[in-house]
C-alpha cells in the first residue's frame, strides 16, 4: 500500500492541531446535514414529527434482496411508496445498493446479518448491473444518491474482497452517470465500529475506488463512548481522503447512534448491553448526546449525519418501541435543528473537558452552546 508512512505522519499532523476549530465560514447548516432512518414509514411508524432534510432508506427492506427475490421478478411496490413519501416531504432520498439476493450469490449458502448469501459479492457482474441499471432508470430525478454496500468492514455485511467492491462501485458508478449524470456516487461506508476500519477505507480508495465516487460515506459509531470521541476518527479519515488525493470530497456520516433508554416498559435488547455498549438515560442524556453529535462531527467537516433511528425497535430509537411515543429526544431534535438550519461560522474550542461552540444564527444574532465531557 504505497504512501503509508505519509499517511501516518498527516494522521499525526492532524491530531495534533490547535484545540480551537472552525467549521467553513460563511456556509449555513443545510436542513439535508440532519439526516435520519425510518424502518417501517409504511408499516405503521407515524412520520417523524422532527425537521429532517435526508433519509437513507437502510434497515428499510428495499435492499437488491428484497427488490429482485428471484432472476428478473421485481418488487418495488415498498420502494416505490417510500420515494412517494420523500417526494411529498421533500427530504433527499439515500439508497444503498447492498445485498445480494440468495440466487445472485458467489456464497448462496453463507450465513450474514441478513438471509444467506446476502452478505457475498454477486457470482456474476452481469447479475449486479442488471440491479443497478434496472433501479437507476425506475428511480431517474427521483433519486439522486447510491450508496455502495453497508459497512464492508464486517463480515457478515460483505464478505468478498476489496478488490471486487471496487470494481462493483466503479461499475455502479458508470451504468448510473450514463443514466444520469446528476447522480451522486457514495462509497462503501466502514464502521468504526469494528477493527481495521480505516485500512479497510485506504484499501479501497488506493485500489481505484476513489477514481468512482463522488462522496466518502462513513459509519462513525462510538457506543461505548461520547459524541467527542467521534473527533479522531473524523480526523483519520479527513486524512486518508487527503492522502488519497480526495481530501476535497464531502464526507457523509451515513449512521451513528447510541442505546436509548425505553420509557414505555419494553425490555432491554440484550444485543446491547452484551456488546458492551453505552445505556443513555431519557432524561437529558440523550437529547445531549445529539446535539453534541451534531455539533461536533459538522466542526469537523463531515457534510451530512444520518441519525440511526427514529423507529429501532431494539434500543435505538427516538420512539417507544411498543407505544410509538416520543422519547424526549424528539423535543431535543426539534429545538436543535430549529436552531442550526441557516446557522453559519460554526467554531469551537476546547479546553481539558471543556467545550464551547458558538455560530451565527440565521437572524444574525451569536450563540454559543458549552457542556463538559463526561
Amino acid at each position: 500500500m504505497k504512501n503509508t508512512f505519509l499517511l501516518w505522519l498527516a494522521l499525526i499532523a492532524c491530531l495534533s492541531t490547535n484545540p480551537s476549530i472552525a467549521a467553513d465560514n460563511g456556509v449555513a447548516f443545510p436542513k439535508e446535514y440532519f439526516g435520519l432512518h425510518i424502518h417501517r414509514s409504511d408499516q405503521g411508524t407515524t412520520w417523524p414529527t422532527v425537521p429532517f432534510g435526508s433519509w437513507r432508506l437502510w434497515d428499510a427492506y428495499v435492499t437488491w434482496a428484497d427488490l429482485e427475490p428471484a432472476p428478473n421478478q421485481w418488487r418495488f411496490e415498498r420502494l416505490d411508496r417510500l420515494v412517494a413519501m420523500a417526494r411529498i416531504t421533500g427530504t433527499d432520498v439515500l439508497l444503498p445498493l447492498a445485498n445480494t439476493p440468495t440466487w445472485a450469490a458467489a456464497r448462496s449458502t453463507e450465513p450474514s446479518a441478513y438471509k444467506l448469501g446476502n452478505a457475498s459479492e454477486p457470482a456474476s457482474m452481469d447479475a449486479w448491473r442488471n440491479y443497478v441499471k434496472t433501479v437507476g432508470n425506475r428511480y431517474k430525478g427521483k433519486v439522486r444518491n447510491y450508496e455502495i454496500w453497508n459497512e464492508p468492514n464486517i463480515k457478515h455485511h460483505y464478505s468478498g474482497s476489496v478488490e471486487k467492491l471496487v470494481e462493483m462501485t466503479c461499475e455502479a458508478s458508470r451504468i448510473l452517470k450514463t443514466i444520469d449524470p446528476a447522480n451522486q456516487i457514495i462509497s462503501p461506508a466502514a464502521t468504526a465500529g469494528a477493527r481495521g476500519h480505516i485500512d479497510y477505507l485506504i484499501s479501497f480508495l488506493e485500489l481505484g475506488g476513489k477514481n468512482c465516487i463522488d462522496i466518502v460515506a462513513y459509519h462513525f459509531y462510538v457506543p461505548n463512548g461520547s459524541p467527542e470521541d467521534m473527533v479522531p476518527i473524523i480526523r483519520n479519515v479527513k486524512a486518508a481522503m487527503k492522502s488519497s488525493g480526495i481530501g476535497e470530497k464531502p464526507l457523509w456520516n451515513t449512521e451513528t447512534g447510541w442505546w436509548i433508554a425505553n420509557g414505555d416498559g419494553t425490555p432491554d435488547s440484550a444485543l446491547f448491553s452484551k456488546g458492551g455498549w453505552k445505556k443513555l438515560e431519557q432524561n437529558t442524556q440523550a437529547g445531549e448526546y445529539l446535539r453534541r453529535a451534531f455539533i461536533v462531527a459538522r466542526v469537523e467537516g463531515v457534510d451530512r449525519f444520518y441519525w440511526y433511528s427514529w423507529d429501532h425497535r431494539d434500543g435505538l430509537g427516538a420512539i417507544e418501541p411498543t407505544s410509538g411515543a416520543p422519547k424526549p429526544i424528539v423535543a431535543a431534535w426539534s429545538s436543535l435543528v430549529a436552531e442550526l438550519v441557516g446557522a453559519t461560522n460554526l467554531s469551537c474550542e476546547k479546553s481539558s473537558q471543556r467545550w464551547e461552540c458558538t455560530y451565527k444564527r440565521k437572524d444574525g444574532s451569536l450563540s454559543a452552546i458549552r457542556w463538559l465531557v463526561e
